[in-house]
């Protein structure tokens, strides 16, 4: 099951920012309406903020493939609306049915979450200033996330889910090339910020003038413990086992055209320059049955889950008014 802690702070945000700007703007594209629920409504701005973060992944992600990123985006935008339609019918469904969570325990698990996210109400504030909320209004979402985790915890509980041998090793059987290790390459890399030095024009004749240096026979460690800007962008000076879609598309591409000792032209992306070199490479394998039996029983408990949720869910939606738009 999709994890719903993963998604919904970023729902709650959403409708936070949306209810703090939609009496202020007169946009139609803004405040168009995509969905209804009951008496509720979603608009087009919700979706928007909702997938903020997800859509400036990839935008960078497929910055050099215009229509995979508009496949992309128009499939983002639609599950978007269905987790935030997911939201409002389970918090229709804690109402109807009569819940109530005492308010202290509510209380005492946000000022939890505060310390745990924020570390204190201080900083909370400076943060939702920036986005124009107020305390009560984060509360009063905070609040409706807690109950619709409630509400997910007792309607679509996994605590009586369980998964057999004969599944575990069903699923191994099917599904043997996803555990397969796949190549992996140990990585070294120097990373050039694009901030650090000058802008992009000035970053790339730095770059381009190491990969000359590189092709004179310098060792690739020995530079990169002089050039290569430390931060997490960069993977550090030491080399690192990656596999296939653990970069950046730019830099998957060039890191597995790399044959064991060679070393890869400049990679040039928005944010800097990157130079590759292979340190050792290893061949695909098989897992044993043994090794990935909790992986797959995980994931069958997971799929079983969302199988449930799912079917709540059509419930909610079959005995309540819910009616989409176009965006």
């Amino acid at each position: 099951m999709k994890s719903f802690l993963s998604w919904f702070p970023v729902a709650c945000a959403a409708v936070l920012l949306a209810h703090a700007s939609l009496g202020q703007s007169t946009s139609a594209h803004r405040n168009s309406i995509v969905a209804e629920v009951n008496d509720k409504i979603i608009t087009r701005h919700m979706v928007d903020l909702a997938m903020r973060k997800e859509e400036e992944h990839l935008r960078r992600e497929y910055a050099r493939q215009p229509q995979v990123y508009g496949q992309k985006y128009t499939q983002l935008q639609a599950e978007t609306l269905e987790r935030l339609i997911r939201r409002e019918l389970m918090l229709l469904e804690y109402q109807e049915k009569g819940f109530k969570l005492p308010e202290s325990i509510i209380d005492q698990r946000i000022k939890e979450d505060i310390r745990a996210e924020y570390g204190n109400r201080a900083t909370l504030i400076k943060s939702l200033q920036v986005s124009n909320m107020t305390y009560e209004e984060f509360a009063r979402l905070q609040r409706e996330m807690i109950i619709q985790m409630v509400m997910i915890n007792q309607f679509v509980s996994k605590a009586n889910i369980v998964i057999s041998p004969r599944q575990i090793e069903k699923h191994y059987v099917a599904n043997k090339d996803a555990f397969r290790t796949g190549i992996e390459i140990r990585l070294r890399v120097i990373f050039l910020d694009a901030k650090k030095h000058g802008g992009a024009k000035s970053t790339r004749k730095l770059a381009d003038e190491i990969h000359t240096i590189l092709l004179s026979g310098e060792s690739f460690a020995g530079i990169a413990s002089v050039y290569s800007d430390q931060n997490q962008a960069s993977r550090g000076l030491k080399p690192d086992w990656v596999k296939r879609g653990d970069l950046a598309s730019e830099l998957d591409q060039a890191a597995f055209a790399l044959g064991q000792g060679q070393f890869s032209p400049v990679v040039e992306l928005p944010h800097g320059c990157y130079l590759l070199r292979c340190e050792e490479v290893s061949q695909a394998k098989l897992r044993g049955l043994t090794e990935v039996r909790d992986q797959i029983e995980q994931t069958l408990i997971e799929a079983e889950q969302q199988a449930r949720e799912d079917k709540w869910y059509d419930r909610l939606k079959r005995k309540s008014h819910v009616r989409q738009f176009s965006f």
